[in-house]
Formats: C-alpha cells, structure tokens, sequence
C-alpha cells in the first residue's frame, strides 16, 4: 500500500520487535509503522524503549486491537496515532503523511468511541 504512494518510500521492515528498534536506530525513518501485535518485543514493548532511548521517530500504530488498555499505553508513551486494521487504505496513507508533517492524533473511529468510554 504504501509503496504505491509516489511520496512515500518504505526504507525498511521488521519482522519482530527487535528488529524493528534496530532499523529505527539505524534508518532514522520519517514515520514508523508499528503492529502491537509482534514476536520477541511488542509494539507497546517498542514505543516504551523508544521513549527510553529518546529516539523521536513519530509512530502510527496500525493493529487488529481496539483494546482501550493497549490503545492508552501506546499513547501514553507518545505515538502519533493508531489505527485498526480494516480502516480504509486511503485513510492510512493520509496518517502516514500527516505524522511525517508533524501531526498527531490520527485515530480509528473506533479508537475514538474506545477511548470515549470510562
């Protein structure tokens, strides 16, 4: 999806956790897409080492998981946005260029309702 996006060029991909906060330390990428749901470290384990490392590289989570509880750890350790899965593949290139510009806040509709409730 995103490598059909003439602006958007994939400088990289990880198959677990891992090696995803190696590539990250070592392409320095605009944006990182990130799984929760990932072998050896998961996607809340990354975004907490990340923030520990200081490394600022904005992240969009993209995940199967609408679980109010993964959604605010994520948050809470500073990621961009997060989407689920089955949201339109329109709506996750435009989130993937908004984070690269600086934006934040970028949500699933049903994120939204998820972190609506108490």
């Amino acid at each position: 999806l995103l490598e059909k996006a003439q602006d958007i060029q994939v400088v990289g991909e990880a198959d677990n956790g891992v090696e995803t906060l190696r590539l990250v330390t070592t392409l320095l990428p605009d944006v990182l897409l990130l799984d929760v749901e990932m072998p050896v470290l998961d996607g809340i384990q990354v975004t907490r080492q990340l923030k520990n490392r200081a490394l600022n590289t904005p992240i969009l989570i993209l995940s199967a998981y609408a679980n109010r509880e993964y959604i605010r750890e994520v948050l809470a350790n500073g990621v961009s946005g997060y989407l689920i899965k089955d949201e339109a593949p329109e709506q996750i290139v435009a989130a993937v260029r908004g984070i690269a510009r600086g934006e934040r806040g970028w949500v699933s509709p049903q994120v939204k309702e998820k972190l609506g409730r108490q």
